[in-house]
């Protein structure tokens, strides 16, 4: 009954959050009030009559009937997951590695090898920088900036992470435009991120990778380029480790998440109390595909989440009006850009 009652305090607050945050998205904050309730009872639901309790974020695999409720019985008392493992394969550990699911809180899977790539690609998104490379990068009258300006000439980066940033923005940019949602809204690329006094750039040498600017809010987005295939991203703390599904290999270096994004909306929430602002992290697919972000949070309750999850979230917006209210925050952040462009 214990175990249970940790279940539910844990699912409670994980649906809480999670339907404030579509609840502002996409309904400017109107049924907040009674969100949390609804949570509290559909956990109570879930946990008590059925035994169940959620394991991932994506809200995406829920609608979309993706596996997203396992029994409570399985997990352990903190709350955390620790589903079976694909069957390692020969001369590597079965036991090694807590799997696709998210670690123990304060344990760090011990993984049965190390891959530089996935042994396996992911799911295919039509995104990939291969499908995508005839296509121009776009140029808009209402994209302010150019995408991966921000990078040329950048210092304490190796020019391969500079052209992969590049790439990531201008794929972004892309796929924007594939997806019909680039001409909607209003987009400012390679924002400076402002001083958290005055409204000027400040001294970080950090940018914002874009923000787009829709009818309710303004997403703060910061553009990822790792790799994919057919892995799971998961977190420990500040740590992201990535896994390869088939092998339960580890793929590529563990990274720390810099707290760059929560620095960037602090500041920005500063200067535009009144705005809807809305950070994100987003993962590009590689020629690999995309793979499964496992609920990742980046430092200061930054979400993270693949392009087409967002570009999904994107669509439920409406389009971009330069009379709406928050529409004053929007041109101010471009004169942002332009103020950084003046100090070169």
């Amino acid at each position: 009954m214990f175990t249970k009652l940790i279940h539910f305090l844990k699912m409670s607050w994980m649906l809480t959050w999670r339907l404030l945050v579509i609840g502002t998205v996409l309904f400017a904050g109107r049924h907040n009030d009674i969100l949390p309730w609804f949570a509290i009872g559909a956990s109570a639901i879930l946990v008590f009559v059925f035994n169940k309790t959620l394991r991932t974020w994506p809200i995406a695999r829920l609608l979309g009937g993706r596996k997203v409720l396992i029994p409570a019985d399985s997990w352990g008392t903190d709350g955390n997951s620790a589903p079976r493992r694909p069957q390692a394969p020969r001369g590597t550990s079965s036991t090694a590695g807590r799997g696709p699911g998210r670690p123990n809180v304060g344990t760090i899977p011990t993984p049965s090898g190390y891959l530089d790539t996935a042994s396996a690609n992911g799911r295919m998104t039509g995104f990939e920088p291969k499908a995508m490379e005839s296509r121009a990068v776009p140029r808009l009258p209402v994209m302010m900036g150019a995408p991966g300006a921000g990078l040329h000439g950048a210092t304490g980066m190796t020019q391969t992470n500079i052209n992969l940033g590049v790439q990531g923005e201008e794929n972004f940019a892309k796929a924007l435009e594939l997806s019909n949602q680039l001409a909607r809204f209003s987009t400012i690329w390679s924002v400076p991120v402002p001083d958290q006094v005055q409204f000027a750039p400040g001294p970080y040498g950090t940018d914002i990778d874009c923000i787009i600017s829709t009818g309710s809010a303004i997403f703060l987005v910061d553009l990822k380029n790792y790799k994919s295939g057919d892995v799971r991203y998961y977190s420990n703390g500040n740590k992201l480790y990535c896994d390869d599904v088939p092998t339960g290999m580890r793929v590529g270096e563990v990274k720390t998440m810099s707290r760059n994004m929560e620095m960037a909306t602090n500041a920005v929430r500063h200067h535009f109390p009144q705005a809807n602002i809305v950070p994100v992290v987003v993962f590009m697919p590689t020629d690999k595909g995309e793979g499964v972000i496992d609920n990742v949070v980046w430092p200061g309750g930054v979400p993270a989440m693949n392009l087409t999850e967002f570009l999904s979230v994107l669509s439920n917006q409406q389009d971009f009006d330069w009379n709406l209210p928050h529409a004053y925050a929007t041109g101010r952040l471009g004169n942002l850009l332009r103020m950084g462009a003046s100090k070169v």
